[in-house]
């Protein structure tokens, strides 16, 4: 045997090899990755105050989601915007000073635009409402 045809023996044998292996590409349990979706541009939205001085918030918002559901999202981008500027500007002052009232309020943001979605497209393929950043004024 010549030394030249070993390395093609061997090349040979793994391509059988890797040929005999199982292949699970339709797989049912296979872990769904998260998809973040970042709104962009930051949210501005002037929010409920009891005096005659407007005040505002800044945001920045990420959505994360499933792989397999947030088409829902971009392609419902407009409504989605509209629904976190309508609740956003609701809110009060207690419920955005602080680290627990701001919590809360991602939580309540992030129920009414599943809702929103829902009404919509029948998912709710919002997994998390994520602030980048949180700037009140």
């Amino acid at each position: 045997m010549k030394l030249w045809t070993i390395p093609y023996i061997l090349l040979t044998f793994l391509l059988g090899f890797v040929a005999l292996s199982p292949v699970h590409a339709a797989d049912e349990d296979v872990v769904s990755l998260p998809v973040y979706v970042e709104l962009s541009p930051d949210f501005i939205v002037n929010y409920g105050s009891k005096g005659k001085k407007l005040k505002y918030i800044k945001t920045s918002i990420t959505l994360r989601s499933k792989t397999e559901t947030a088409s829902y999202i971009h392609d419902n981008m407009p409504l989605v915007r509209d629904a976190i500027v309508i609740f956003m500007s609701q809110l009060k002052d207690e419920q955005v000073k602080g680290a627990l009232a701001r919590e809360q309020s991602r939580k309540d943001a992030l129920e009414a635009l599943n809702a929103t979605l829902k009404e919509e497209t029948g998912q709710e393929p919002v997994i998390d409402l994520l602030f980048a950043s949180f700037v009140t004024q």
